[in-house]
């Protein structure tokens, strides 16, 4: 038997391919933790080197995989991410994942690792003492539904976003560049 293993590749990144996000911060989260710019760093180093896998509500099986976490970089004391989806004509899940965002549903990002350094430290806002992760070896990042870190959200790039505030004249449904998927009208 002849097997042709030669799998055609994408040579365009859909816009509904691509998620941004904020993974982490220095603030203090719900379970009084926080992430000091060393743990920020580390989670950076990790995606930039080797990736990380996007699940949903930390299930870790191979079937909840929605993306590869590919491109960070801190800025303004966040981890800003970047997210390589699953395909979505074979992953049903990322399809519900966009279609969730587009709808304007705001959706969380919390982190999984393993605590390598933390300590303890009184934050004066507080006015009580919190945990300081200060070394984290990142496992992955899930989607969630409320996040510890109330500053960490995953969403539409800023260009895909801005598309989808305008409205079909026809069947008042979100549309992008003029046209409605859904009616199929065009200006």
């Amino acid at each position: 038997m002849d097997f042709n293993f030669n799998i055609p590749l994408r040579k365009a990144i859909n816009k509904d391919d691509y998620l941004i996000g904020i993974a982490s911060t220095l603030a203090v989260d719900r379970d009084s933790e926080k992430m000091s710019e060393k743990a920020l760093r580390d989670m950076q180093e990790e995606i930039i080197t080797n990736g990380v896998n996007l699940f949903g509500n930390h299930e870790h099986n191979w079937e909840n995989t929605l993306g590869l976490v590919k491109d960070a970089k801190i800025e303004q004391n966040q981890l800003k991410i970047g997210v390589q989806l699953d395909n979505p004509e074979t992953n049903d899940k990322v399809m519900k994942l966009v279609s969730k965002l587009k709808r304007g549903i705001r959706l969380g990002l919390s982190v999984g690792g393993v605590v390598t350094s933390e300590k303890m430290e009184y934050n004066k806002e507080l006015n009580r003492k919190v945990k300081v992760i200060d070394g984290v070896k990142l496992l992955e990042i899930s989607v969630v539904g409320i996040p510890s870190n109330t500053d960490s959200f995953i969403s539409l790039p800023a260009a895909i976003a801005k598309c989808m505030k305008q409205y079909c004249p026809v069947c008042h449904s979100k549309i992008c560049n003029k046209k409605c998927n859904l009616c199929l009208w065009s200006e």
